[in-house]
C-alpha cells in the first residue's frame, strides 16, 4: 500500500486535475468522506501540511514540535491502516497517471524505522526542520488566497452557487466573506480570532490540572502567535474558534 505522504498527493493530483469536470464533485463527495470527515485522517492530512510548510518557527520549539507532530503522525497512521487501504483503492483506481510524492521527507521520518536506516531519517528530519525555521516572506492580498485544497476546491467565482449548491448557506457565506477580505481586513480579523481563542484556551489552561494538557494547549497558543497573516491562517484560526 502506498505511504500517507503518496496518497494525500495523489489526492491533490486527482482533485486538481478533475477540477471543472463533471467528475469532480464525486471526487469532492469521496474525499469528503474518507478524509474530511474521518477525525483522525483529517488530522493527519493537516499535519502533513504544516510539516511541509515554511512557517518562521523559532528554534526553541522547533524540536518539540517535530517530534510530538511525528509522535501524533505514528499513531494516527497505525490505528487507521484498514482505513487507509479504502482510502488508497479510492485515489488509486481513479488516477489517470503516476504522481510524484510531494512529502517524501515527512514520510521517511514516519515510515522508516530500521536502524539501518537512521541517517536517512535524520536527513530527512534536519530538512524538514530547516524549512519549518524559513522566514515566511511577506505576502500580498492576491497570493494570500491559498485556502487548504480541501475548501480552495470547492471554490468557482464564476460558477460558485451552481457547481457548489449543496454546501450549506452558512459555509457559503463565510467562504465569501473570507474572499472579499482586503489586507487591512484580513490583519484586523486575524488579529481578532487570535484574541478569541487564544482568551479561550486560557481559561481551559487555567481549568486543567493535567500536565500533559496544559503542556498541548501552551504549544497550541504559542503556534497561534506565530500565525501568518494569510487565509490560510485566518481558516484556521476560524475553524478552531468554532470548535472550543
Amino acid at each position: 500500500m502506498n505511504t500517507f505522504g503518496q496518497i494525500k498527493s495523489n489526492i491533490e493530483s486527482l482533485l486538481s486535475e478533475s477540477y471543472g469536470k463533471s467528475s469532480f464533485k464525486n471526487h469532492m463527495k469521496s474525499f469528503k468522506k474518507n478524509i474530511l470527515e474521518n477525525k483522525k485522517l483529517a488530522e493527519a492530512y493537516y499535519l502533513y501540511d504544516e510539516l511541509s510548510n515554511k512557517k518562521g518557527m523559532s528554534k526553541d520549539i522547533l524540536d518539540d514540535y517535530v517530534n510530538e507532530s511525528f509522535e501524533t503522525l505514528k499513531s494516527i497512521l497505525k490505528s487507521q491502516e484498514s482505513k487507509l487501504k479504502e482510502v488508497n483503492m479510492w485515489v488509486s483506481e481513479n488516477l489517470t497517471k503516476d504522481v510524484n510524492n510531494s512529502y517524501s521527507d515527512i514520510d521517511t521520518v514516519i515510515y522508516n524505522t530500521s536502524v539501518k536506516n537512521l541517517e536517512k531519517v535524520l536527513e530527512s528530519k534536519n530538512r524538514i526542520k530547516k524549512s519549518l525555521g524559513e522566514t515566511i516572506k511577506p505576502k500580498t492580498v492576491n497570493e494570500t488566497i491559498n485556502l487548504p485544497l480541501s475548501t480552495m476546491l470547492k471554490i468557482s467565482t464564476n460558477t460558485f452557487n451552481k457547481e457548489y449548491e449543496n454546501i450549506s448557506e452558512e459555509e457559503r457565506n463565510e467562504l465569501k466573506q473570507l474572499l472579499s477580505l482586503n489586507k487591512k481586513q484580513l490583519v484586523e480579523e486575524i488579529e481578532k480570532s487570535k484574541s478569541v481563542v487564544i482568551e479561550k484556551l486560557t481559561t481551559k489552561l487555567n481549568e486543567s490540572t493535567d500536565d500533559e494538557l496544559t503542556e498541548k494547549v501552551n504549544q497550541t497558543i504559542s503556534k497561534i502567535n506565530e500565525s501568518e497573516i494569510s487565509l490560510v491562517s485566518l481558516y484556521k484560526l476560524k475553524q478552531l474558534e468554532s470548535g472550543l
